[in-house]
């Protein structure tokens, strides 16, 4: 929800026009805590001040527990420290903070929610599957020249994963898959290097969690357009490129094939996790996941009959930005 006008710095807002105000976007996922800071102005504009993402694994572990563990709580609490921190300093005037998957799942979100609000004086709204993946297409709309296209937007997070049909701006389809990096590497992946037969066994499960669309959305041809957002498309893009540190113009809008999944597929089989870590353009601590994830979207993209997708980097907190923007001014 929206926690108002309590980050306020005398020294920042002196700079502030009348006519902007700034927001701040938390999307707390299962892996990944992001957070985007913008200037908004009453023409519909905003410009970026900052935009973070730290691992926390929040959701480590819930797949099996069904609770949040003291380990995930305490890095995610303390990452959240440190964004409103950023936030006090920027002048922030308003924060609204959204979670997804490990507290869709978690039998004690309610006691993480009110530790948030308790501490930190943040009210969590956590999202259902089908709104994380309404914002992750409004994200995708107004962040990538898409107009009038036929697109599949893929959001492959730690603990699920949103696909969205949409056409000219209208969702035509949309639903939320138990399909993630972190739970599916915790239910199939526990060798180090992964043996072939746990590949195989994880790809049996995502084939068959994915056929039910057949019926479901009467898959019978290919989608024009493929647009895969999250930390396992920007990760499997950083690396192809051999990013040493992560650059936001260079991955996002970019394209990722097919064939390029598969051959960072037998890079990542062929390492133990320490070899992983050291892959340029490979987050040390997504090191462990990364293999699920890929394998996740090279079978989405065979299922659909795509050989590349575009690369957006503005996930679920650009949807809330846009949200926020249209009622602003």
């Amino acid at each position: 929800m929206v926690i108002k006008s309590t980050l306020h710095h005398k020294a920042s807002r002196a700079v502030h026009e009348a006519s902007t105000k700034r927001f701040a976007a938390i999307d707390i996922g299962t892996n990944t805590i992001l957070m985007l800071i913008a200037e908004l102005e009453g023409n519909g504009a905003f410009r970026v001040l900052d935009d973070q993402a730290e691992i926390a694994r929040l959701g480590e572990g819930v797949d099996r527990t069904r609770r949040i563990g003291s380990g995930g709580e305490e890095r995610s609490v303390g990452v959240l420290k440190s964004y409103l921190k950023r936030c006090r300093g920027l002048g922030v005037d308003e924060i609204v903070a959204v979670g997804t998957s490990a507290l869709r799942d978690a039998d004690n979100a309610g006691d993480f929610k009110a530790r948030l609000r308790q501490e930190l004086g943040l009210d969590l709204r956590v999202l259902s599957g089908e709104e994380e993946a309404a914002y992750s297409y409004l994200a995708v709309q107004r962040g990538l020249p898409l107009e009038g296209k036929e697109v599949l937007v893929v959001d492959v997070g730690g603990g699920s994963t949103e696909l969205v049909w949409g056409e000219g701006g209208v969702v035509r389809r949309t639903v939320s898959l138990d399909l993630g990096s972190v739970r599916l590497t915790e239910r199939f992946l526990i060798s180090d290097p992964v043996r072939e037969e746990e590949c195989a066994e994880l790809s049996k499960t995502i084939d068959r969690e994915i056929e039910q669309l057949r019926v479901h959305w009467q898959i019978g041809h290919s989608l024009y357009t493929m647009v895969g957002i999250a930390g396992t498309f920007t990760t499997l893009t950083a690396i192809e490129k051999g990013l040493r540190q992560y650059s936001h113009s260079e991955v996002h809008g970019s394209r990722l094939s097919r064939d390029e999944v598969q051959r960072q597929l037998r890079l990542f089989k062929g390492k133990t996790l320490s070899q992983r870590k050291e892959i340029a353009g490979l987050e040390p601590k997504r090191a462990d996941v990364i293999l699920a994830g890929a394998l996740l979207i090279d079978r989405i993209m065979a299922f659909f009959l795509v050989d590349q997708a575009t690369v957006s980097d503005q996930g679920i907190r650009y949807g809330l930005l846009h949200e926020r923007l249209s009622a602003f001014g």
